[in-house]
């Protein structure tokens, strides 16, 4: 019987709709074989099980699916069309079956029909499988965020559109503040933990339009489209304070304050992104420059400082 996914991070998520993807082709499979079999072993012979399709969901992936539907993952056009297709065979295969069973006669185009709809499943399968594998391949395993391999062709797409409509655009960089000691003083475990904290504090809370890339190590770069600086700034102040106001619980029970240091930078006709980047590390090293715990924006990324933003407090 599948399982609830609700409760996971993404990238458990996806690798659990992976698997019951794989366990449903399985699945279904064996339900043909032993379909075919009840309409051709003669009377009398043991022959494979078939399930009762007097239940509301006659195999563990119509169980599963039931269960999940509304989850974000699952609640998209693709996986409810390949529900739909899965509701037909199971249909189609019972009127098959209850009509075999009462006159011992295979209706044929009930069987073309049964059979067209197993390929049609199938093959929906296999491309829902592929979908979530390459989502897969651009998120980071740990955090959930996108990877910094897919990070660079976003960012030109959307610096392209920034230029075309003249639409404001900033990249900003989130460095942990000091979590070298994190790892050094309590192990790379709790490390992982705090990193798992923050990204999910970061996806949150930034704007439903906004991408969250792990960019290495203790760092994160997010891509704000539609944002001047003035709004960037506001949207980082607030995830500042969220990070600030979220310790972190290790697994013996101590509770580890986190805090970190950020740098944005807008995107500009004259900067290829590398420049950007490079411009959002710099207001990076003058928050920590700071005192940490702060944010720094450039206002003008062809001025020769980064200045702190409207709500910027610092911090001791």
């Amino acid at each position: 019987m599948g399982e609830s996914i609700a409760e996971v991070g993404m990238a458990d998520a996806e690798r659990d709709i992976l698997a019951e993807l794989d366990k449903a082709l399985s699945e279904h499979i064996s339900l043909m074989l032993g379909w075919c079999r009840h309409l051709v072993l003669p009377a009398g012979k043991p022959e494979t099980s078939v399930h009762d399709h007097t239940e509301d969901h006659d195999c563990d992936f119509g169980a599963w699916y039931a269960l999940n539907r509304h989850n974000r993952l699952i609640d998209q056009p693709a996986v409810h069309a390949l529900a739909a297709t899965h509701e037909q065979l199971h249909a189609s295969a019972k009127r098959l079956l209850d009509g075999y069973d009462i006159d011992g006669d295979v209706d044929e185009a009930e069987f073309e029909m049964m059979s067209l709809r197993a390929e049609s499943f199938f093959a929906q399968l296999r491309r829902l499988e592929r979908a979530f594998r390459t989502a897969r391949s651009d998120v980071d395993p740990l955090t959930g965020t996108y990877n910094r391999q897919t990070m660079l062709g976003d960012l030109s797409n959307e610096r392209e559109r920034s230029v075309r409509t003249d639409t404001p655009t900033a990249i900003a960089l989130v460095d942990l503040d000091h979590f070298k000691l994190v790892n050094d003083t309590y192990g790379h475990q709790s490390g992982d933990l705090v990193l798992q904290s923050v990204a999910g504090i970061l996806q949150s809370h930034v704007r439903p339009f906004d991408k969250v890339y792990r960019y290495g190590g203790e760092e994160f770069l997010i891509c704000l489209p539609n944002a001047d600086m003035k709004q960037c700034a506001r949207v980082l102040e607030r995830l500042r304070r969220v990070i600030e106001a979220s310790p972190v619980t290790l697994t013996d029970g101590s509770i580890l304050p986190v805090t970190a240091s950020i740098g944005a930078a807008p995107m500009t006709k004259t900067r290829t992104i590398e420049q950007i980047i490079e411009k959002a590390d710099q207001a990076l090293y003058a928050a920590k420059e700071g005192g940490r715990n702060k944010i720094r924006v450039w206002r003008n990324p062809d001025s020769n400082k980064a200045v702190k933003s409207d709500n910027d407090t610092p911090k001791a």
